[in-house]
């Protein structure tokens, strides 16, 4: 089992998996997936399990604006000390394994060397508790599209610049 970037050919496991994960909210189009994927390659990432089958991804990009993007709206190529963490899914059987802890590590990793100051996200069905183990901070009033459900936190993790990138994905 591994991290390894997204590639062409992982879409149609990612789309498996966003329809399974997602029960509260409507899938987004493989297009808008995509356009996170093309604007910052080397911040998303598959859990492949041992028969390479993409069993979980996540999915970052820049992102200037302290209001987090909508969903179902395709993501400029931009640059931002920011880093948003538009999703993170498991496959019903990659749950209760430690998979996602595994690539957001990853990414918060990733995101250090890469010289981002700190992660946003929107916690969505009930997911903010987890977040919160990685030391994501809720942040109060926050303005979030009503795209997100009514339970949608807007959370903010502060980074220190990491100068070490032995354990990096470097490519798929």
């Amino acid at each position: 089992m591994s991290i390894s970037l997204i590639s062409e050919n992982s879409w149609d496991g990612i789309l498996k998996i966003q329809e399974e994960a997602y029960t509260e909210l409507p899938p987004e189009d493989v297009n808008i997936l995509k356009s996170k994927w093309f604007s910052s390659p080397k911040t998303c990432a598959v859990y492949l399990n041992h028969e390479n089958q993409i069993i979980a991804y996540l999915l970052a990009h820049p992102w200037a604006s302290q209001t987090p993007p909508k969903l179902h709206e395709k993501s400029p190529v931009t640059n931002s000390s920011n880093l948003y963490i538009h999703d993170l899914a498991l496959a019903l059987e990659a749950r209760g394994k430690g998979i996602a802890k595994k690539l957001v590590d990853n990414l918060i990793d990733n995101a250090k060397v890469q010289g981002f100051s700190k992660v946003l996200l929107v916690a969505v069905q009930n997911s903010d508790q987890f977040w919160a183990k990685f030391g994501f901070i809720a942040i109060p009033n926050a303005v979030i599209c009503p795209s997100y459900g009514d339970r949608a936190k807007l959370m903010v993790l502060e980074l220190k610049a990491k100068k070490n990138n032995n354990d990096l994905i470097h490519s798929a």
